[in-house]
């Protein structure tokens, strides 16, 4: 089976060769001045692409475009709604934060309720109860919250949590 797999991927590479190789001599065969236009419209493209890629993902209204990227979120605007049955005393996991404030490693594990209150822990117990709200989840404040982010990185969360 892998060497049918194989197979199949070196009848690819060699059909995309062969494109690319098309438009190289087509590319080449062009005069010096039009292969130079070519290559900055390209590039004024895929910059425009990825300019309005950024700033549409960034902003909380909708794009004109066909294509629309998801909002980047930080904890701190993120508001959960309670569509998993989850408790007033279960917390949804969003990330880890971690770095160097004034010399002294930090690193802390980020978590919201069903309300979009903002809470922290520094020492979370490893179990199937780590999310639940107890004296070692401090809330604090989404300035504070912004301040940490200025300072720390912010890992998110892989295995659960926040699910757009």
């Amino acid at each position: 089976m892998t060497m049918m797999i194989r197979e199949m991927f070196r009848k690819v590479e060699t059909a995309c060769h062969k494109r690319v190789e098309t438009l190289n001599e087509i590319f080449n065969s062009l005069p010096k001045q039009r292969q130079k236009s070519v290559v900055v419209v390209f590039g004024i493209c895929i910059t425009v692409v990825s300019v309005m890629l950024v700033l549409n993902s960034s902003s909380h209204g909708y794009s004109e475009v066909g294509f629309k990227p998801d909002k980047i979120a930080m904890p701190y605007d993120i508001f959960m709604e309670d569509e998993r049955g989850t408790t007033e005393d279960q917390l949804t996991p969003v990330g880890k934060m971690k770095g160097e404030i004034d010399g002294e490693f930090e690193s802390f594990y980020v978590a919201v309720d069903n309300q979009g209150a903002v809470y922290i822990n520094r020492d979370i117990e490893y179990s199937e109860r780590a999310y639940n709200k107890t004296d070692d989840w401090k809330q604090i404040s989404k300035e504070k919250l912004m301040e940490y982010e200025r300072e720390l990185h912010f890992l998110p969360s892989q295995s659960k949590g926040v699910r757009r």
